[in-house]
């Protein structure tokens, strides 16, 4: 017996329905991948308005720092402020400073101590140079002599290679040439621009950077000391200028 045209027409659309609440409770049975905020992948997470990152098979709104922007990190998947956090726009208070990695820090390693000399008032004394406004008379021993300033870039203590090999020789004579048991005093220093105390504590790092690699050595704890005078002597008006402002000044004592 065949169907007649109403039966097959009425037959189609039941069969349409049917494909359509199929598809809807595939959907809200999760078939058609996982919902909100469960995911596999990015795209899962900026879908439907939503904006983040797939970590553990949940959308979050970061994965690492970089995404949080300046004064935040990324803690759990989620940004959070930094505590303690600092820069040049962002001073530290109650009297602290504020470090090259951008945390407020309660003690600063500076050199105290009046001014002995400076342009207007040069050293007098026999082989004398004026050195973070104190005379120095570097010493004299063969092949232990003229250790050049160590380098740095912008707002970073990272110590450089060329900067080792000096700093190798320099410990060299420290622990058994010709500087043997004398100490040391590192000075470390800034270019002019950022604020006074975020200079102040990078100077610090800067030259705690040195002591740490002097002490790795050989060199004895007691042999070192250490010192910041931030931008104070700062005189760089140039990319020129600014490079040799960044520095850890050497002073054999």
């Amino acid at each position: 017996m065949l169907a007649s045209p109403q039966r097959t027409v009425f037959g189609a659309a039941l069969f349409a329905a049917g494909l359509t609440i199929a598809a809807v409770a595939a959907v809200g049975t999760g078939c058609g991948g996982p919902k909100y905020p469960n995911c596999e992948n990015d795209g899962q997470c900026n879908a439907g308005g939503h904006k983040g990152v797939c970590l553990d098979g949940k959308c979050v709104d970061c994965r690492s720092d970089d995404a949080c922007g300046s004064g935040k990190e990324c803690v759990r998947g989620a940004c959070k402020a930094i505590e303690g956090y600092c820069d040049d726009k962002s001073a530290c208070e109650g009297g602290k400073v504020c470090g090259s990695d951008h945390r407020c820090k309660k003690e600063l390693a500076t050199e105290s101590g009046p001014t002995e000399c400076d342009e207007e008032h040069p050293c007098k004394g026999p082989g004398e140079r004026c050195q973070n406004g104190r005379c120095y008379s570097p010493p004299k021993a063969p092949g232990c002599e003229d250790f050049a300033a160590p380098k740095f870039s912008y707002e970073s203590a990272e110590v450089t290679d060329v900067s080792k090999a000096t700093l190798e020789r320099l410990a060299k004579c420290l622990t058994s040439g010709g500087l043997k048991g004398r100490k040391v005093l590192l000075t470390g220093h800034c270019d002019a621009r950022g604020e006074y105390e975020f200079n102040m504590g990078l100077g610090a790092h800067r030259a705690e950077a040195i002591k740490d690699l002097l002490l790795t050595l050989g060199v004895g704890a007691g042999q070192i000391s250490t010192s910041s005078r931030g931008k104070l002597d700062a005189v760089g008006t140039d990319d020129n200028g600014y490079a040799n402002d960044r520095r850890v000044d050497i002073e054999i004592r």
